[in-house]
């Protein structure tokens, strides 16, 4: 079920499978607000809803703000989710090395949740389910 669609984000919640498709890759460019206002829809949606299962397919995206900058917006948002149920976050991978060196880093980092990256949805919802 669409929970909420924008020419920004898609929100789709599968009840059956407890997984959240944040789908960003309708628009190409991104700036600081448009990302930092996404981010807040997307944990306040899996706090709402309980969501033990995210799946963030942000591969067409481009950002159009510094690599720090981004940094500091995904380590927020990270953050955030930490004070969700969320068990697990699976992410597609961008082919952005900038973006890709972060996501290696941050899943070094110590969440409450387990963070993946898979190169196609279907292993990623595979690994959801697991």
């Amino acid at each position: 079920m669409i929970l909420f669609e924008s020419p920004l984000i898609r929100l789709e919640y599968t009840p059956a499978t407890d997984i959240l498709l944040a789908d960003l890759s309708n628009r190409n460019e991104f700036y600081a607000l448009e990302l930092k206002e996404i981010f807040r829809m997307i944990s306040t949606t899996v706090r709402h809803y309980d969501v033990k299962r995210l799946l963030m397919d942000s591969r067409n995206r481009i950002i159009a703000i510094s690599d720090e900058e981004y940094a500091v917006l995904m380590e927020n948002y990270l953050q955030d989710l930490q004070n969700t149920r969320l068990e697990k976050l699976a992410r597609l991978k961008t082919g952005v090395s900038s973006r890709e060196g972060l996501a290696k880093h941050n899943k070094e980092t110590l969440f409450s949740f387990a963070l993946e990256t898979f190169m196609d949805k279907e292993m990623a919802t595979e690994w959801l389910l697991l």
